[in-house]
C-alpha cells in the first residue's frame, strides 16, 4: 500500500497543466488594478486567482472523483502474486476494481457487471453532487452575477 501511496505523485502532470493553463488565462490587468487599489498578495489570491481557476479546479476534482474509483494499473502491477491472487499482501491493495477483476475472471461475470454498475453509478451520483454544487463556487466569467 505504501508504494501505491509513494507513486500517486506520478499523475499529478496532467493536473498541473490545466492549472497551469488556468493561470496563463488570468489577465494580468486584473492583478495590477487590484494592486493600485491596495489589495495584499492574500486578497489578490483569494479575490482573482482563486475564482479565475476554478473552472480548472473544478475539471481537476471531477476527473480526479472519477480516478479515484477506477484504480486498477498500479495496484495490478504491485499486487500480482504467484498464486494468481490479487490484492496480496494482506488485502491492502484490494480496490474495488481489483475485486471488480477477480471476481470478472474467476467465473462470476454476472456479478461482475452488477459491480460494474454499482460502481458507474456511485460515480455518477459522486459527480452530479459535485456539478450541484459548482453555482456555489465556480466563477465563470462570462457568467456575471449582479
Amino acid at each position: 500500500l505504501w508504494a501505491l501511496i509513494i507513486m500517486s505523485p506520478w499523475g499529478v502532470g496532467g493536473e498541473m497543466l490545466i492549472f497551469l493553463a488556468g493561470l496563463k488565462g488570468i489577465d494580468k490587468q486584473l492583478y495590477e488594478s487590484a494592486e493600485l487599489d491596495g489589495a495584499g498578495t492574500l486578497t489578490r489570491f483569494f479575490h482573482i486567482t482563486l475564482p479565475m481557476v476554478s473552472p480548472s479546479l473544478f475539471f481537476n476534482l471531477v476527473m480526479s472523483i472519477i480516478g479515484a474509483f477506477q484504480t486498477f494499473d498500479t495496484a495490478y502491477v504491485i499486487s500480482t502474486s504467484h498464486a494468481g491472487q490479487l490484492g496480496d499482501p494482506g488485502k491492502s491493495t484490494l480496490f474495488y476494481m481489483i475485486y471488480l477483476y477477480n471476481r470478472a475472471f474467476s467465473g462470476h461475470m454476472g456479478y461482475a457487471s452488477a459491480l460494474a454498475w454499482i460502481l458507474f453509478a456511485i460515480i455518477m451520483v459522486m459527480t452530479l453532487l459535485v456539478l450541484r454544487s459548482s453555482d456555489l463556487w465556480v466563477y465563470y466569467e462570462a457568467e456575471r452575477k449582479e
